[in-house]
């Protein structure tokens, strides 16, 4: 099984490095693979239904009804105009979305800024007459990045926050990560600026629309901002109660679903292929763990005793199960080894959440914008363009939050 497993892999990622060549989305090319785990006999149909995680599916598609209504009422359209009219230089613009969407993620989780403000980078891109590439690296860069900081922040922060024991994990997140986060953002400003100043340096923003052209539902917008903050309030007071922060957004997102006249155009444009993935994902992962490639790995890797290994484990191995699973699989591995200290805890949720600026492959947010962009006609992530422009960021960034691990230690 670990042959077939292995085949697999190579055929799964071989499809989504070539993804240049072949045009076959990253989305089409996991579902691929965790097919092909079931095809080739690596797991059974009834082991491959068990492993999708339907509280991840169903949290996803909470996250894309708000941010599909908040697009439908023209809510984000009228955003991209504000942002543009405040801000004016495609320099600052790039500023502020890397700024807004970090910090805005710690409320609405990494996936759900990525969801919600893709549409709105490629409207602003479009208006501003400038290629939306480096903005929607800014949001890439931002939600992985700034998302470190709370619990909320991603589904991996989260679990650790549920599973690890840490007491106050609210508190002792944002005590440890806040300024490394924050000196993280500027630095991957700057680098990011100097990469993409040519392109930005070609501004063109005299056909700005008029705000009075914008066809914005204040009832349908209003009302789902007013239901994913209520949804946001429930994160915080559920996951203090240990209730699952699931139930929140799924009684929210019904509400919404419930009320709407236009709740056919919402579900028509939620971003159903991001959700085929994560189904795809699940099945390719659960085949490499009943394969026992994994833990054929684990013999070989570093025990999580340090900040340095735990970081550089948990930002390798994300890449090959993605962020989520890999800090599932963590987490028992770190209590058997005795690890309780809180320092530990937050070099595994740094290490998983900063990998996504690794590869595509390393957070579930990349792969969200970078469909959200595609089905809007603008553009997608390539697998190695990717790592040209992230892999810069993530060296500094790993270092900054390693040495502040270390030193509070």
């Amino acid at each position: 099984m670990i042959i077939t497993a292995l085949i697999v892999i190579i055929i799964t990622y071989g499809l989504i490095i070539s993804r240049g060549v072949t045009r076959i989305p990253p989305w089409a090319s996991m579902f691929f693979g965790g097919i092909l785990m079931i095809v080739l006999g690596v797991i059974t149909p009834e082991e491959a239904i068990q492993a999708v995680n339907m509280d991840v599916i169903l949290f996803l598609i909470t996250l894309f009804v708000f941010a599909s209504a908040l697009e439908v009422s023209g809510f984000l359209k009228l955003l991209a105009y504000k942002i543009i009219e405040r801000y004016k230089e495609p320099k600052k613009v790039l500023f502020y979305i890397l700024l807004y969407s970090g910090l805005l993620s710690n409320l609405v989780t990494n996936d759900g800024v990525s969801a919600s403000w893709t549409p709105v980078i490629l409207e602003l891109s479009r208006n501003m007459g400038i290629s939306e590439l480096p903005f929607l690296y800014a949001l890439a860069i931002g939600v992985t990045v700034g998302s470190v900081i709370m619990p909320t922040g991603n589904p991996q922060n989260l679990l650790i926050a549920l599973e690890s024991g840490v007491k106050n994990p609210f508190i002792e997140f944002a005590k440890y990560l806040i300024l490394p986060t924050v000196i993280s953002l500027i630095v991957a400003y700057f680098i990011l600026y100097r990469m993409f100043k040519k392109s930005l340096l070609q501004k063109n923003i005299n056909n700005v629309i008029n705000e009075n052209e914008i066809d914005f539902d204040r009832r349908l917008g209003y009302f789902s901002l007013a239901l994913l903050m209520i949804s946001v309030i429930l994160f915080f007071t559920l996951s203090f109660f240990r209730i699952d922060i699931l139930l929140g957004s799924l009684v929210t997102s019904s509400i919404l679903l419930l009320i709407t006249q236009k709740r056919r155009e919402i579900v028509r444009r939620m971003d159903w292929s991001t959700i085929l993935f994560f189904i795809g994902l699940f099945i390719f992962t659960e085949g490499i763990l009943k394969s026992g490639i994994i833990k054929y790995i684990f013999m070989y890797l570093p025990p999580p005793d340090n900040v340095a290994s735990i970081m550089i484990v948990s930002i390798l191995l994300s890449q090959v199960l993605s962020n989520v699973p890999l800090v599932a699989i963590y987490i028992p591995i770190m209590i058997s080894h005795g690890n309780t200290s809180v320092i530990d805890w937050l070099a595994l949720a740094a290490g998983s959440t900063i990998a996504g600026n690794f590869t595509i492959l390393g957070a579930a947010s990349n792969v969200i914008i970078s469909e959200a962009s595609e089905s809007r006609g603008g553009r997608g992530f390539n697998f190695i363009e990717f790592m040209r422009y992230t892999v810069p960021i993530l060296i500094p960034n790993a270092i900054i939050i390693y040495v502040f691990l270390v030193f509070l230690r």
